[in-house]
């Protein structure tokens, strides 16, 4: 029988939590929330970068990657987090390591995911879905990535041009 060790990780990296939260979102089979697109820190035109976005079934998972509750603490003093129907996300949820964040402490309808020492994720607490999602800047996300991609024979991709009222 194994044992599953159930710490916290200690001096976990922002960077190898968003790498192992989009990996686990991706394709992981113990994911409640296994997306076919998965896109990670993609700095964009709009004023959010998210961690983690995925998109499923035509909804959209937004994780946000905390290593520290410093972290976790000004996340919630960005507009779109006050504003939460400027933020992208029909679904938001929180990453830690276990014990960084409460329950109790997470804005209203977010969800909770734990990561343990062994690398497992857990979830803590469920998301509600969002009534109002900043869906234009998800678009700008979607769109970026296809531009990037341009390697397709099906997809043709030709750069917006300026509307000079011609």
């Amino acid at each position: 029988m194994s044992i599953i060790k159930e710490d916290a990780p200690e001096n976990l990296t922002h960077k190898e939590l968003v790498k192992a939260t989009a990996r686990w979102l991706e394709n992981n089979y113990r994911s409640p929330l296994k997306c076919s697109i998965v896109i990670a820190e993609l700095k964009t035109a709009n004023s959010e970068t998210p961690d983690v976005i995925g998109f499923r079934y035509g909804n959209s998972i937004l994780v946000e990657c905390k290593v520290s509750r410093a972290d976790f603490l000004s996340d919630k003093k960005k507009h779109f987090r006050q504003e939460p129907s400027q933020g992208m996300g029909d679904k938001r949820y929180y990453i830690a390591p276990k014990g960084k964040i409460k329950p109790h402490e997470l804005p209203d309808k977010w969800g909770l995911f734990e990561i343990y020492d062994s690398g497992i994720i857990k979830m803590i607490k469920e998301a509600e879905l969002f009534d109002e999602v900043d869906k234009h800047s998800e678009i700008i996300v979607l769109a970026s990535v296809i531009r990037r991609l341009e390697i397709s024979t099906a997809v043709f991709v030709r750069p917006e041009e300026l509307d000079n009222g011609s």
